[in-house]
């Protein structure tokens, strides 16, 4: 998430092109991270020692965490640390900017910098950013004063997004509005001691990847076929979540329902803009209500 999230930052600042965040895409998905930048963005080399024992390892037939640890760069610990951070989707993202010559370990850290103070976040958000874990992020991006079984209801939807679906989506800043107009939904509305309501939608065709790949087959349209598909999405998340939140209070998985007609809803609704496969749809929930058609 964090890769998508900062990349379509240096984008939109003019650090990257379209086509060069594309290849850094490409590039992550078939490159290892090193273990000398990781050392370097985790603070615990300098880049010249770093650059010093890639050096060192054209002559000699030795690991890079050995090296360093026979220099007196690092700590066996350390070294075992930093071995589990290669799959760290931020690492990989600086990797593959890095190997492709568009900007410097230096430059994206301080385009990072600049992020974070765009979107008002903590050095602990930032952490939490370059976890690249979900769990994490997603909360950055969603209104404080939410509750926490609706924060909940959100991350299900989202984790279930990034298991079945795409797992490279990334979200923006969600809002709370009183007020939607939308060209067509999808929804299911959970009834008991705490009503609630999780609807998918979206402009023009967005929906369609997330359809076509929950389905397991292409759709062309949005029309009965393809909405019945993201409700069957919104069923495997609600009855997750139902499961879940049972064991505090009853609930109760109410019949999904679609329209591929424009629909005006009401009533105090979290959205948060979500992108899958590329396209932008739009999670609506609510809690403690139903959405008001």
């Amino acid at each position: 998430m964090i890769s998508h999230l900062l990349g379509s930052y240096l984008v939109k600042e003019g650090k990257l092109t379209e086509a060069q965040l594309e290849t850094v895409y490409e590039t992550m998905r078939k490159v290892r991270v090193k273990l000398g930048l990781i050392a370097v963005s985790e603070r615990l080399m300098t880049v010249e020692q770093s650059d010093e024992i890639n050096r060192l390892q054209a002559i000699m037939d030795k690991r890079f965490g050995d090296i360093a640890v026979e220099k007196g760069y690092l700590t066996d610990e350390q070294v075992t640390r930093l071995l589990g951070l290669q799959g760290n989707q931020y690492l990989s993202f600086v990797q593959a900017v890095v190997d492709n010559d568009f900007l410097s370990v230096e430059e994206v850290t301080l385009a990072l910098n600049d992020y974070q103070k765009a979107n008002g976040f903590t050095l602990t958000d930032v952490e939490a950013l370059k976890s690249g874990e979900s769990d994490r992020i997603v909360p950055l991006f969603l209104p404080q004063n939410i509750t926490e079984y609706q924060s909940e209801h959100i991350l299900m939807a989202i984790r279930t997004l990034i298991r079945l679906i795409d797992s490279e989506i990334y979200v923006e800043k969600g809002i709370i509005s009183d007020y939607l107009e939308l060209d067509y939904f999808a929804l299911q509305s959970l009834d008991g001691d705490n009503k609630a309501t999780l609807a998918i939608s979206g402009e023009g065709k967005n929906i369609l990847p997330l359809a076509s790949a929950f389905a397991g087959e292409d759709f062309d349209n949005v029309d009965a076929d393809s909405l019945d598909s993201v409700c069957e999405f919104i069923n495997c998340v609600n009855g997750m979540f139902a499961t879940k939140v049972n064991q505090s209070f009853s609930t109760d998985m109410l019949p999904p329902e679609y329209s591929d007609k424009a629909v005006k809803f009401t009533g105090k609704m979290l959205v948060l803009p979500v992108f899958v496969k590329g396209s932008k749809i739009n999670l609506v929930s609510t809690f403690g209500d139903f959405i008001n058609k």
